[in-house]
């Protein structure tokens, strides 16, 4: 299947949306959809279109069954009876990501399903009469018929999380389909959601540090590594870290370094902290030809400019690392590379667990009801409870009291607690002893790793032509993962904690000593070192104040001044503790570049 082409469905809401359907399909296609009119299957009568579909079987009275498949899911032979046979059931025979639209003939019912991480996805717009759906979010915002307004709960969410309401975007009436989740649709009413899929599983008993768990785990692992290496020859993003370098050693012994072209982002100085060091370190010893990729400041002005033009906005400035590296990578020819993004969140390398993790559980020890209330449960009695003591993710840009300064009313009152509670109430009738990092590790895959990483990502991904995998992010993966207990993800050693216990036992067999013992930096993009630079800086200011977000009466304009000013002062004296204010900057940033060109229209 194309990884270029989106999916494109239209399903009527009313019976006039039916009405019109049956009459001619033709006049009701937005002007960014295909008009290519024998490429869509049209059933009028049952008041659904589909753009391109594979024909799965035709019922003895007629009736069709349909599918629309886009992403790097390559199904068997098997699959397309088995869908039309067992419907969402054989979703977990696609192993790769997808976007999916399937018509049931004989059951007249449609259903749309998105990947089990949400590498791929799937929107929704909610027009008078029709569900328009489509695999990307531009078309449906760049129609001209499409009176594009800002979802103004979904940008207080943003500006302090990276990511929209859970389901939602930051366009009105525009939603998405949640990673590992489909929606049914029989003909009539509402669409209605179901998950087929949670990284929590029933069946996964708590990890703990023994020859069979460990030896599980690793062989799911070098599965996963071994299924995601093409017939041709393939990109890995090598950081010189311990999970990039995992990859790159087990793929290269598996198949021979001479397969693999490993990149690594070298930011122009002055910058101590450049990874190709390590990465050629790894790329030496397998015999894998590795490229420094050069980035200076001219660069990151033209990222920027690309990246700010998204249908969504990217929370993380690693975004336009991404762009050049991809540019670099299609370059030379490669329609395929391997990351190891998602390690962090799944086997445990981000602080903020092991802080949540030390918060809850002292809220356990202090929790007087016993065993007639579970903790955690408890904690769901109350929304600012919730707030304060429940996993919300990994970024905060704006902390609760940047954000209620930075708000005028009535938006300052807003709460996430209520959508925290929804979240993990669903986990616990999933699995009712489901432990806290099985509890915030489903968070990350169901919220940030999709909503906020793929986001930003994968349409770059695609826009170059290349299909991006992440053996950290294969489910079996995950599932077995997700069950880890606290003292297989951290670990006091040498008078200091250290964090991906199990991952970096496994990778110490297999990565050079090097890179196991190397210093921790922090290696994320100099995004403070380019706004020192005028043009950077210049391209910052002026998509910042010529944006009308200011005039919604959301944020105080005077708030911008602020985060300005607490910025300049940082450039100045590096002084540590404005850094946050780098962040609520790039927040404010992407969201009023999104505001200017989606809802203003402005190019």
């Amino acid at each position: 299947m194309s990884t270029v082409l989106p999916l494109f469905a239209i399903a009527a809401r009313t019976e006039t949306g039916r009405e019109k359907l049956a009459a001619g399909l033709a006049p009701l296609l937005p002007e960014t959809f295909p008009a290519m009119s024998l490429a869509w299957r049209c059933m009028g009568d049952a008041g659904v279109a589909l753009h391109a579909p594979a024909l799965l079987e035709c019922q003895n009275d007629g009736t069709l069954s349909l599918l629309c498949l886009r992403g790097a899911a390559s199904p068997g032979p098997d699959f397309l009876p088995a869908m039309a046979a067992r419907g969402e059931r054989a979703l977990d025979m696609l192993p790769g990501e997808f976007a999916l639209a399937f018509w049931d003939g004989k059951r007249r019912q449609l259903l749309l399903a998105r990947d089990h991480l949400g590498q791929h996805s799937l929107f929704i717009r909610e027009d008078r009469d029709f569900y328009l759906i489509c695999s990307e979010l531009a078309p449906l915002l760049a129609d001209p018929a499409f009176d594009c307004q800002l979802d103004v709960e979904s940008a207080v969410h943003y500006l302090q999380f990276g990511l929209p309401v859970p389901g939602r975007t930051l366009a009105r009436r525009v939603t998405r389909v949640p990673a590992g989740h489909l929606l049914r649709w029989n003909g009539a009413g509402p669409l209605l959601r179901q998950r087929y899929f949670s990284p929590i599983s029933f069946d996964e008993k708590k990890v703990i540090a023994c020859v069979e768990d460990r030896n599980r785990i690793a062989q799911t692992l070098d599965q996963a590594i071994f299924s995601r290496v093409t017939a041709q020859r393939q990109a890995i993003l090598l950081s010189g870290g311990v999970d990039s370098s995992y990859i790159a050693a087990t793929a290269a012994q598996h198949v021979g370094g001479a397969h693999f072209d490993a990149y690594t982002i070298a930011f122009s100085g002055p910058y101590p902290h450049n990874e190709g060091q390590y990465a050629r370190i790894v790329a030496d010893k397998h015999g894998i030809r590795h490229h420094d990729v050069a980035f200076d400041t001219a660069n990151a002005c033209a990222a920027l400019e690309t990246v700010l033009q998204a249908a969504e906005p990217c929370a993380a400035w690693a975004s336009m690392t991404h762009h050049h590296l991809l540019t670099q990578i299609g370059a030379d020819g490669h329609t395929s590379l391997l990351s190891g993004l998602g390690s962090d969140e799944v086997f445990g390398g981000y602080w903020k667990y092991f802080q949540s993790y030390a918060r809850q559980r002292r809220h356990e020890l202090s929790w007087p009801v016993g065993d007639h209330v579970a903790a955690t449960d408890g904690l769901m009695w109350s929304p600012s409870a919730a707030r304060a003591k429940l996993f919300s993710g990994i970024p905060r840009f704006f902390p609760d009291k940047a954000l209620r300064a930075a708000l005028r009313e009535p938006y300052r009152k807003w709460n996430h607690g209520a959508h925290l509670v929804e979240f993990y109430r669903e986990c616990r009738r999933l699995k009712h002893d489901a432990h806290l990092f099985e509890l915030m590790v489903a968070h990350e895959c169901q919220h940030r790793i999709p909503d906020l990483l793929f986001a930003g990502f994968e349409p770059v991904s695609r826009s170059h032509g290349m299909q991006a995998s992440y053996p950290f992010l294969a489910p079996p993966v995950v599932t077995q993962a997700c069950a880890l207990g606290a003292t297989e993800r951290f670990w006091h050693h040498e008078g200091r904690w250290r964090n991906k216990r199990l991952l970096r036992e496994l990778a110490s067999e297999r990565v050079p000593p090097q890179i196991m013992a190397r210093p921790l930096h922090s290696y994320t993009a100099p995004i403070v070192m380019w706004l020192l630079d005028p043009r950077f800086n210049a391209i910052v200011t002026a998509r910042l104040r010529n944006s009308g977000l200011w005039e919604t009466g959301l944020v105080a304009p005077e708030w911008l001044d602020r985060v300005q000013q607490e910025v300049a002062a940082h450039l100045k004296a590096g002084d540590g503790k404005r850094f946050n204010y780098v962040e609520q900057l790039w927040a404010l940033l992407t969201l009023a570049a999104w505001y200017a060109r989606w809802v203003e229209r402005k190019s």
